[in-house]
């Protein structure tokens, strides 16, 4: 068969990763054949050598997949070169090609475990078939070596693995189970081994639980679920688990896989979590219930208890007026005591309401001018005491997103007090204005009169705390707590700064 021939022997298009040592003293010979190699075969490395130490030397360096050798050759021979391949690489495949068909040559040959031996001239059929088989055989190795470390890979994640992992034959009969299982369950290899996973049932879930899931399975479907199974040593603990057949190539079910992963902490949470939305809906239930109480409450306050107050109110004015003559002075002093204490009383109820409403009130947000609200402020204050001569400072063109009837409210308490805590200084002043703290906007209200230890502070947003309860300065309690709650509910924060005797700053923010 000529060498150039191109016959049912070229493999080239399906050929693999290989790599060839050609070892043949002849120069011709070596350029022929390895020119013949080049043509049918894809070698990913084709190497020659003109005697057997060269090749040798060869194959230390890259390790070739086949060795093709002549036998006979000067500095050393084919069959003591073979000879330390097998050495260095006993899987490497040797094809020889010699002129010597002697038993002597064959014998060493077998001796050594040369795979293929082919006389000298060459047929070429019988070297690409040699070839062919020596490739066809490395590439099954290949094959089986890869597969082998693909299973062992299976093995190692299953075995690693941190759910557990069954498999049952067709029966349902555990023929293994990973580590974890066993760490999980308490139980030995002895006790599951050949056994139904029934044996780690609770008797917490019904039979027609375990039915559906026979036939999801048995049906050639997978289940998904969650158990509640019992350990060895009878403590409960959940599972999430999923199940498959595992079906061979004529349909047929052969054995079972069932993946699982602990889920008692999520359960257990789940349980927390539930008994906690129990709670907070008896909560809002109490809730609910106290807020109707609120509003049968204010009712009262604002109809029932208002209408005495306003009678005595108005009684009491009646009385200076009809009878102020003929009462003397302690008497006129009374009537004024009486009608002074109904108006406070009166003005408690109305913080009382205003107060008490605003957990229920909608914030309705809009751009709101904040030095307008001051300026309108600063007006009704004046206009209540025009006696009074107090400065003011109200920085221009302060705005903000907030629900504007609320704004008044914080602005009127916060500004009030100002006013109120300047009334025994000579020079009173009163600044609002806005600064920017950490590129936000930061809201203030300024004043110099008797201001505050700061160490009492915290008590100062409470219901009916006072840090002032001498006679100079009136009030409930009720106006600080007000503003802390409008300011919570645009999700916002309130704060303030002061020493006595110099004044007092209230900042809120948004």
């Amino acid at each position: 068969m000529a060498p150039n021939s191109r016959s049912r022997f070229d493999m080239r298009a399906a050929q693999p990763s290989i790599s060839v040592l050609y070892v043949e003293d002849e120069q011709s010979a070596r350029d022929i054949l390895g020119s013949v190699f080049k043509s049918k075969y894809r070698f990913t490395r084709l190497d020659a050598a003109e005697n057997g130490e060269q090749g040798l030397a060869l194959f230390k360096q890259h390790h070739h997949d086949i060795v093709i050798t002549d036998i006979s050759m000067p500095v050393m021979d084919g069959v003591e070169m073979a000879a330390s391949i097998r050495d260095i690489a006993p899987e490497t495949a040797i094809i020889v090609l010699t002129a010597h068909s002697g038993t002597r040559y064959l014998l060493d040959s077998i001796e050594l475990g040369i795979n293929n031996y082919v006389l000298k001239p060459v047929n070429y059929e019988k070297l690409f078939a040699a070839i062919d088989k020596n490739i066809a055989m490395i590439t099954l190795k290949r094959k089986v070596a890869s597969q082998h470390r693909f299973i062992c890979k299976l093995s190692r994640a299953v075995e690693q693995s941190p759910s557990t992992v069954l498999i049952t034959d067709e029966r349902g009969e555990i023929e293994y189970a990973n580590p974890k299982f066993f760490e999980l369950t308490g139980y030995s290899p002895d006790e599951v081994l050949g056994k139904n996973p029934r044996i780690l049932k609770s008797g917490d879930m019904s039979p027609a639980f375990y039915d559906a899931l026979w036939r999801t399975i048995t049906s050639g479907k997978e289940w998904y679920g969650e158990f509640l199974n019992r350990k060895k040593n009878a403590e409960l603990y959940w599972e999430s688990a999923a199940i498959s057949p595992v079906i061979d190539e004529t349909g047929a079910i052969t054995n079972y896989v069932a993946v699982k992963e602990d889920i008692t902490a999520r359960k257990r949470a789940e349980e927390k979590i539930e008994a906690l939305n129990a709670a907070l809906a008896d909560r809002a239930r109490e809730l609910e219930s106290a807020n109707a109480d609120l509003e049968a409450f204010n009712y009262t306050v604002s109809h029932d208890l208002r209408n005495p107050l306003t009678i005595i109110s108005s009684y009491s004015q009646l009385l200076l007026d009809k009878c102020g003559a003929s009462l003397d002075e302690q008497g006129e002093k009374i009537v004024g005591i009486i009608s002074h204490k109904a108006k406070q009383m009166e003005d408690l109820l109305s913080a009382l309401i205003v107060f008490s409403k605003l957990s229920q009130q909608v914030v309705d947000k809009e751009t709101v001018d904040l030095t307008a609200i001051a300026s309108g402020i600063r007006a009704e204050l004046h206009m209540k005491e025009p006696e009074r001569q107090a400065g003011f400072c109200i920085q221009e063109g302060v705005s903000c997103r907030a629900d504007k009837h609320l704004m008044y409210l914080v602005l009127s308490n916060l500004m009030g007090n100002a006013w109120k805590y300047t009334a025994l200084k000579d020079e009173p002043q009163i600044e609002f204005g806005m600064a920017t703290t950490d590129g936000k906007p930061v809201y203030f209200v300024r004043d110099n009169g008797v201001g505050f230890d700061m160490d009492k502070a915290d008590r100062m947003f409470g219901t009916f705390q006072r840090l002032h309860t001498d006679g100079n300065f009136e009030g409930f309690g009720i106006g600080l707590a007000t503003v802390q709650r409008i300011i919570n509910k645009h999700q916002g924060r309130i704060w303030a700064e002061g020493e006595p005797g110099k004044g007092a700053t209230f900042f809120f923010s948004f």
